[in-house]
């Protein structure tokens, strides 16, 4: 697998008012108008900016990883997930998968059928474990639109994130309808 050499850019911090619109956002334009954007954020209430910090670093990270799915760049999303990723989702009927081989199988089948999308990340909670692990988690909904119109679909989602370095990298993602 090529490494990718241009990750896509962290999302920009908007700063406004906690009840305003305080929230992370980053749009990927792209003849498929792919948008990855994150509302209703959480409000890190934490004393200790280091803390802040690395939450924010983490919610980077799987805002990050979103857009490589909603894209389709296999290879980016692969250089951020451990080999042994585990994950259960709606397309594993329920069962838990270990390994990348499903999903570049997943990506492979998406490459054909590529239609324009709109990803929202709603309320996603960051939780530390320690200082080399985290969980992220949020409802997402996914807006198509191809030859039979526009869908939206809702998933609440799970990220389990591991600290490899200095890098962010997920070891675990539970999605369900």
């Amino acid at each position: 697998m090529k490494a990718n050499s241009d990750p896509a850019p962290a999302p920009a911090v908007v700063a406004t008012t906690r009840s305003a619109m305080n929230f992370f956002t980053q749009q990927f334009g792209s003849s498929h108008s792919k948008v990855v954007q994150i509302s209703q954020p959480p409000f890190f209430e934490d004393l200790d900016e280091s803390i802040v910090i690395t939450k924010k670093e983490v919610l980077s990270k799987v805002h990050s990883l979103l857009y490589y799915i909603s894209s389709g760049d296999v290879d980016a999303y692969l250089e951020n997930v451990l080999p042994n990723v585990t994950s259960i989702e709606p397309e594993t009927q329920g069962t838990m998968v270990e390994g990348t081989k499903f999903h570049e199988y997943m990506f492979e089948c998406a490459k054909k059928d590529r239609v324009k999308m709109n990803c929202t990340m709603i309320a996603p909670h960051v939780q530390l474990i320690g200082t080399d692990a985290a969980v992220v988690s949020y409802t997402r909904l996914v807006q198509t639109t191809g030859s039979n119109g526009t869908t939206t679909e809702r998933f609440s989602e799970t990220r389990v994130m591991q600290r490899i370095g200095e890098q962010w990298k997920m070891a675990h993602c539970h999605r369900s309808k």
